[in-house]
């Protein structure tokens, strides 16, 4: 076996123990009422539609992905990463049950939402359990032999990115009921939104890993560019892509009026009837077919699809230079260098 499989073989065992770590946490041993904790298993995959114990791998489980590669690469012991891992995994989960809910989405990764199976009410109740206990993930650094003062750093934190996230659904909601959306204030929105944990996951690995926090704010600036670029290539994607590859129905971003990257920059580029075409539709109550279509021709044909690409090369820029700034090395830079261009389009 050469380096990089060994690499990966590691790699992938490590994200098993943070499954295995979340199982723990979110399994009811013995607790009841037992639907309850059958709810909150659903969203990461440890139960199927019947609320049936398995293990459907539920996400690519980039966060904790991200975490346990900023902690090797800062030189730390990973064990003690994995409950930071897991608590981020488990927050984002919480977030998606919430953010389902709040955009009447059915589906999430090809499956029915949680609320479409028990209802709005239980599967709001569900993803508060699941914010709860992924604090107690968090706090199970203790056992591990991560000093209290890091762990209380780690807290602070992931409360501060949690935080963040409800201020960029809040203003993601918003922006649906209005007309105008300016690209200074989408990005301040997909920056808390989506950048924040990406940020939190590198922030932690680095932190559980010892580093000063001249490097930890360069691990977080690295995981924040990537959320932006990640975020806006889902936004290309949720228009240009089929729903095959991306789980959702074809064009559903238009269909939602969604103030995506590529609507948000065709409202401030476009000019004459092909912007009051565009202001025209997403006023409208509902948007037919053609009317979306219509809407991806044209950005494509303007030249917004393209405009969008090179932002996402711009962003992983970014991250690759903060990543460098950090000091990070070894086989798990190179794996992070590997995600980055991953999201490369």
């Amino acid at each position: 076996m050469n380096e990089i499989d060994k690499d990966i073989e590691q790699l992938d065992k490590y994200l098993q123990d943070v499954r295995n770590y979340i199982r723990q946490f979110l399994t009811d041993n013995g607790r009841e009422p037992r639907e309850f904790y059958n709810a909150i298993q659903y969203p990461v995959g440890l139960v199927d539609e019947q609320m049936v114990p398995g293990d459907s791998q539920s996400g690519k489980m980039l966060r904790p992905r991200l975490c346990i590669l900023s902690c090797m690469a800062a030189g730390g012991e990973v064990r003690k990463a994995i409950p930071a891992a897991a608590a981020i995994e488990i927050l984002h989960n919480f977030t998606l049950v919430h953010d389902d809910i709040e955009d009447h989405s059915p589906s999430r990764r090809h499956r029915p939402s949680l609320w479409k199976l028990i209802g709005v009410p239980l599967a709001l109740n569900a993803g508060d359990g699941m914010f709860v206990i992924s604090h107690m993930v968090l706090q199970s650094m203790l056992e591990l032999g991560v000093p209290a003062q890091t762990v209380l750093a780690a807290i602070d934190k992931f409360d501060q990115a949690a935080l963040s996230v409800c201020e960029g659904q809040h203003m993601d909601l918003m922006f649906e009921a209005r007309e105008e959306v300016s690209l200074q204030e989408y990005l301040a929105m997909i920056s808390r939104k989506t950048g924040a944990l990406m940020g939190l996951s590198c922030y932690l690995g680095a932190l559980v890993a010892g580093k000063d926090e001249c490097v930890l704010e360069q691990y977080r600036h690295f995981g924040e560019n990537l959320g932006l670029a990640y975020q806006i290539r889902d936004d290309i994607a949720g228009i240009w892509e089929s729903s095959e590859s991306t789980g959702k129905r074809e064009l559903e971003d238009i269909f939602r009026k969604k103030k995506s990257y590529p609507i948000v920059k065709a409202m401030e580029v476009l000019e004459g009837n092909e912007a009051e075409r565009l202001r025209q539709i997403y006023k409208n109550e509902s948007i037919t077919d053609e009317e979306a279509l219509w809407v991806k021709e044209t950005l494509k044909n303007r030249g917004i699809m393209q405009e969008g690409i090179e932002k996402v090369h711009e962003y992983l820029s970014r991250a690759v230079a903060a990543l460098q700034q950090a000091g990070a090395s070894g086989v798990a830079m190179q794996r992070l260098q590997v995600f980055v261009e991953s999201l490369s389009m």
